[in-house]
């Protein structure tokens, strides 16, 4: 009886503990993160920053990033968990009501990853948090922002990432990617000599769409925008006139990478 009172004590010491682990806490110094959301900063008020980590598990090779104001960045690397840096960014009319502010803003890891803070009633008031993410190279990840930017590199997967005010950067990905900006352009770097998996849908409203690829790549592409040019520098072979739609192989061909854009222009480069 004795032992067993022991071991369930040491269940819950050990539970507790796993329970209680918290981000570590420093200062940004002159690092505030892959910041495209700067326009939410104006005038001459303060502005503070406070850089918080935290190893998280993967939990069913799935992740979830919910943001509102600020950007997403996403880094694949030889890993099994998550190492998660939140710059969590404060502005004010003077650094004691910044600094409040950001005791007052708080990150739930367990779950969708997302932050709560206090409403912002007027423009001299605002504060946003920058995600930066190494995760492992395989896994599947949906991440949405309002105001700021998206940048995914170096991850094979089932990947959707969007935005509405904000840019989209895309580097060396596989598998199936939907991404997606309303106010924004899209910069995409492919990688090898194909895609690897099922393809990739990244697509704008209003914006253009640069895409890089080493010569000599495969694919299906499918390039179209409504109001501006598509121009590919890989030879194909269709019928008519490029303007805005070109629907063709380059190279053997391949998976099919869709390019589309209202506003904007598209452009298929050589790296």
């Amino acid at each position: 009886m004795r032992g067993s009172i022991l071991r369930y004590s040491v269940l819950l010491l050990f539970g507790s503990y796993l329970h209680a682990q918290s981000f570590t806490t420093s200062s940004c110094d002159s690092d505030e993160g892959n910041t495209n959301n700067h326009g939410w900063f104006s005038g001459h008020q303060t502005r503070v920053c406070e850089l918080r980590r935290i190893t998280l598990p993967l939990v069913d090779g799935q992740l979830s990033v919910l943001g509102k104001n600020g950007d997403i960045e996403l880094i694949g690397e030889n890993r099994t968990d998550v190492a998660l840096e939140a710059r969590v960014l404060a502005q004010a009319s003077s650094r004691e009501e910044a600094k409040s502010m950001l005791r007052e803003i708080k990150i739930a890891t367990t779950g969708t990853l997302q932050a709560e803070g206090p409403r912002s009633m007027w423009s001299a008031r605002n504060w946003s948090v920058n995600y930066r993410l190494r995760v492992p190279r395989r896994l599947a990840a949906h991440l949405h922002t309002e105001n700021g930017g998206i940048n995914v590199s170096n991850v094979d997967g089932e990947i959707t990432a969007d935005t509405i005010n904000g840019g989209l950067v895309l580097r060396d990905l596989a598998g199936q990617v939907h991404a997606n900006t309303v106010n924004g352009g899209l910069e995409v770097a492919l990688e090898g000599t194909q895609w690897r998996g099922s393809g990739l849908t990244a697509k704008s409203t209003n914006g253009g769409i640069t895409v890089k690829a080493p010569e000599g790549y495969s694919a299906h592409l499918v390039a179209e925008t409504v109001n501006g040019g598509v121009h590919v520098a890989f030879p194909i072979t269709m019928t008519g006139t490029i303007k805005n739609h070109v629907d063709a192989d380059i190279g053997r061909g391949g998976a099919t990478l869709q390019f589309q854009t209202v506003n904007g222009g598209v452009h298929i480069e050589r790296n």
